[in-house]
């Protein structure tokens, strides 16, 4: 356990240099006490189950696939950290194996997991059995299913599975956002048992699943409805500041589920609303286009564009600078030669949109303890212990401060610049706050009328 709680440590600030928020909602769903078994869509890699591991409180013991423990390095990680093997039909495939598979090859990891199970713990699944960029999830395999129903016949536990949906704003981009969603629970007591009892029951989890994530028929459509859900919360949205500047990512998420669940009926609309709706989607189109044109974030078309808010906040964030400026950067001088080289090797080695943001965390940790211990050696040659403890522990906190900063600077500059567009231009703020509120009354008018249609 004193393994996994240090990589969990090293885990969360990796995440936390990396991702620019991680948010959770439906945590209340997730059973305090007694065993759980979750299942997740797998859209990053390893970054997946970081995100699930680190951002829970109670300990989560991973399920990875077998072929993981073929790498040394990775083999003594995922060990030290209790990562059940579990080894896949198509892992044998490739290996050359021939005629009807074993069907007990993971049965040292299926009671592995029960006894995990058996002690009150929390067990990670990924169902689809790999890690895809596909616009929506790949068939479940049956594997949780079974554990399930074994844990309620051979060990008499109730264990309600949990699906946990995880959606990434940009997956390999640095400073973005993840969503985890929790879904329903979903139990195997209500399975009957039977030899369909474990196909019926990935029918369930899958059920459950789609609910908690962003499933599209292509990805051309995921593309379409992401690029529209995203301006559409931010014309719903209110005017944020600068510590959480956009609308939350799981209102973008409930958009685009909402603009999936409508698509398919807007063929079937009657001529009076189809003419509203083509009229809605022309206008929103000019919208986004202006937007678009200008840099402006579709949100901070509400600014004040008065002399006193625009002063206000200058002297405010020159304060903030004046104050947070030195810590963050003492973060940039003492990070920003391992981060940089760990991204640069992290890109040259990745050939799928889900290995970047592994990569470039797994080279980054690796290269900064390195750099971290090498410049503590020094300052501790050049001065006294005193010195390097207070330098060592100012190591993480300024390197994490300076990605919190340097994420209100870059959005701070794009205000002030969106200030002086404004202020240069009122013709076309006033465009543009007209526009906002005739697309907010209208989209609120529109989900009215389509859902009692």
């Amino acid at each position: 356990m004193i393994a996994y709680h240090i990589l969990r440590g090293f885990g969360r600030l990796a995440l936390r240099w990396f991702y620019r928020d991680v948010e959770v909602v439906g945590i209340e769903r997730l059973p305090a006490t007694g065993p759980v078994l979750l299942a997740s869509n797998h859209p990053n890699a390893l970054v997946d189950a970081l995100v699930i591991g680190c951002t829970l409180r109670r300990p989560v013991t991973l399920t990875a696939k077998a072929t993981l423990l073929d790498n040394p390095i990775t083999r003594r990680v995922l060990r030290a950290a209790g990562v059940v093997p579990l080894r896949r039909a198509s892992d044998d495939a490739h290996n050359g194996a021939s005629g009807i598979l074993d069907p007990s090859r993971n049965a040292n990891a299926f009671t592995a997991v029960l006894d995990v199970l058996e002690q009150g713990g929390i067990v990670l699944v990924f169902p689809e059995g790999k890690s895809h960029s596909d616009p929506e999830l790949a068939p479940l395999k049956t594997g949780l299913a079974r554990m399930a129903l074994m844990a309620r016949d051979e060990r008499r536990l109730t264990v309600p599975i949990v699906p946990v949906g995880l959606t990434f704003e940009r997956k390999w981009e640095p400073r973005s956002r993840v969503l985890m969603y929790v879904g329903k629970p979903v139990s195997a007591d209500a399975v009957a048992p039977n030899a369909d009892a474990a196909t019926g029951l990935t029918n369930r989890v899958n059920a459950g699943l789609r609910e908690v994530t962003l499933n599209f028929p292509t990805l051309d459509d995921a593309r379409r409805v992401l690029a529209v859900s995203t301006t559409l919360t931010g014309v719903l949205d209110v005017f944020r500041p600068l510590r959480a500047p956009d609308p939350p990512l799981a209102e973008s998420v409930r958009v685009a589920q909402r603009i999936n669940a409508i698509a398919p009926r807007l063929l079937e609309l009657e001529p009076t609303v189809a003419v509203r709706v083509q009229r809605f989607l022309e206008r929103f189109a000019e919208f986004e286009q202006a937007i678009q044109e200008n840099a402006i974030a579709a949100s901070d078309v509400q600014m004040d564009t008065g002399v006193g808010a625009g002063t206000w906040f200058v002297i405010r964030e020159l304060l903030i600078g004046a104050v947070a400026g030195p810590l963050a950067l003492w973060g940039r001088a003492n990070h920003w030669l391992p981060v940089r080289i760990a991204r640069w090797l992290a890109l040259r080695r990745s050939h799928t949109p889900d290995e970047p943001a592994m990569n470039t965390i797994v080279a980054g940790l690796i290269l900064v303890l390195i750099f971290y211990s090498a410049q503590t050696i020094l300052v501790g040659w050049m001065f006294g212990w005193i010195t390097t403890l207070a330098y060592a522990i100012s190591l993480p906190i300024s390197a994490t401060w300076d990605f919190r900063y340097a994420d209100r600077l870059h959005r701070a500059v794009a205000r002030v610049r969106t200030y002086v567009r404004f202020r240069r231009d009122r013709r076309l703020h006033d465009h543009l706050l007209s526009e906002l509120a005739w697309l907010r009354a209208d989209v609120i008018e529109l989900d009215t009328l389509l859902g009692t249609s």
